[in-house]
């Protein structure tokens, strides 16, 4: 006996999934509805440590709560003049900007800081030592492990991704 795709209507499939949703739809809502008030909203009792009276010998004070400022107008900052672009000149477009430049000087380097390379720029060049995180990673079989000294990781500045 062969099946033919003919003789069974696409609708045979879908109207039974079509009934069964919505059956299941109707009892959540039903039970979610008979549920609903039957749990009241209760508070959690706070318990609060207490020190024992035989360790303190202070006397306890009662302390009132700090009163609560008014709430400060709003006034609107005024706003400023669009400032204009600044003209660029034949002689400061022909210089290189510092993305071009050495390491040493770029603005911005703490001269106590370690430069590294990256994670995948290290790995690439087969360096033992990466920068990851802004703290020093030393090579492991396993990948990268954070270097410590101290107890402290050591803070660098990665030269690249």
């Amino acid at each position: 006996m062969r099946y033919d795709r003919d003789s069974v209507s696409p609708w045979a499939f879908f109207l039974p999934i079509a009934l069964a949703v919505m059956v299941g739809n109707l009892v959540s809502d039903a039970i979610g509805h008979a549920l609903r008030d039957r749990f009241e909203d209760t508070t959690i009792p706070v318990v609060e440590q207490v020190t024992s009276p035989a360790v303190s010998t202070e006397v306890a004070v009662p302390v009132e709560p700090l009163p609560v400022p008014a709430p400060a107008a709003v006034v609107p900052e005024p706003v400023a003049p669009p400032v204009a672009a600044p003209q660029l000149d034949a002689a400061s477009v022909a210089e290189p900007d510092s993305a071009g430049a050495p390491l040493a000087a770029m603005p911005g380097a703490d001269p106590g800081v370690r430069r590294l390379s990256g994670p995948i720029t290290a790995r690439q060049a087969g360096e033992s030592e990466s920068c990851i995180n802004k703290t020093v990673a030393t090579r492991s079989p396993n990948g990268w492990e954070q270097a410590l000294e101290n107890d402290a990781p050591v803070r660098c500045e990665a030269s690249s991704n």
